[in-house]
């Protein structure tokens, strides 16, 4: 064992470090004073408060709904006290705090799929909103197999149609070849078919009032391919990447310079697919592009 040094010794009993040392034994932590523990009790009600008013107290559940726009205030209301009985760990859904825009209009959509889009929103404490709601338009009648549902002009399914009768609907329908199952609220992604079908059916009814646009047929909803049913029995074939208005009119030649409109009842289609060339096929006739007869539209 190594002895302690001498200049060590030395240290250890100066009586500067001794007096030190001394005072460290005595040292005796403060007992906080009266003051201390007023703000430590503050903090601990503070703490306590806010989570009595975040999970047991209603006084901040919102149970009051100002509705402007397209929806029954009842029904917000009705979902409103449905989450009211949901927790966000442990605070209550319809929680002031928790009620942002971006929440309600997914649990207002979830309940009333007839919701597009909530356009103003404003929370009022303790317990109100208001809020303007915008709904879905039913645009077009979407037939997949044997199912009809109402689509919107999002292109999102919104209402499956129980039992469909033709007369009790005015819209226009759009019929699906893949003719799968659907879901309500599930969107068909289909944007650029819907937008071309709007122009077509503006241009058709200032252009072509003397033959009927009866309805859709796609082939698929990734195809550009638009398939219009007319009065008279046969179809048009359009591209939806090309212009509306371009192909009708390449229409209005074919049939009033082109075809003779005595023999319209026995078309079978009219293709405008291609940019230069229009084929045209009667029922009797083998229907191929080859066989079918063609013109080049002259604009």
């Amino acid at each position: 064992m190594q002895n302690t040094s001498p200049k060590k010794q030395v240290r250890f009993q100066h009586p500067e470090f001794r007096e030190k040392l001394e005072k460290a034994r005595r040292y005796a932590r403060q007992a906080p004073g009266p003051r201390s523990r007023f703000v430590q009790i503050l903090g601990i009600l503070f703490l306590f408060s806010v989570l009595y008013f975040l999970t047991v107290s209603k006084i901040f559940l919102v149970s009051n709904a100002a509705v402007n726009g397209g929806a029954d205030q009842k029904q917000i209301v009705d979902v409103l006290t449905y989450l009211g009985g949901k927790r966000f760990y442990l605070i209550p859904k319809n929680h002031i705090l928790l009620l942002s825009q971006k929440r309600l209009l997914a649990e207002l959509q979830a309940k009333l799929p007839t919701v597009r889009k909530i356009t103003s929103y404003r929370r009022i404490l303790p317990n109100s909103i208001e809020l303007t709601v915008e709904a879905r338009e039913p645009r077009y009648i979407w037939q997949s197999g044997s199912n009809y549902y109402l689509l919107d002009q999002d292109g999102v399914i919104f209402e499956k149609i129980a039992n469909y009768a033709p007369e009790s609907f005015p819209q226009v329908i759009i019929s699906d070849g893949s003719a799968e199952n659907l879901a309500v609220g599930q969107p068909l992604n289909i944007n650029e078919s819907l937008d071309f079908i709007k122009h077509l059916q503006t241009f058709w009814a200032e252009q072509m009032r003397d033959i009927g646009f009866v309805g859709v047929e796609l082939p698929g909803r990734k195809s550009p391919d638009i398939f219009v049913r007319t009065s008279l029995g046969f179809r048009v074939y359009f591209d939806a990447k090309r212009s509306a208005g371009a192909q009708l009119a390449n229409l209005k030649l074919l049939l009033y310079q082109e075809i003779n409109p005595e023999t319209y009842t026995g078309l079978s289609y009219i293709d405008l697919r291609l940019p230069n060339i229009a084929y045209y096929c009667y029922l009797d006739a083998p229907c191929a592009p080859e066989n079918a007869t063609s013109t080049l539209p002259q604009l």
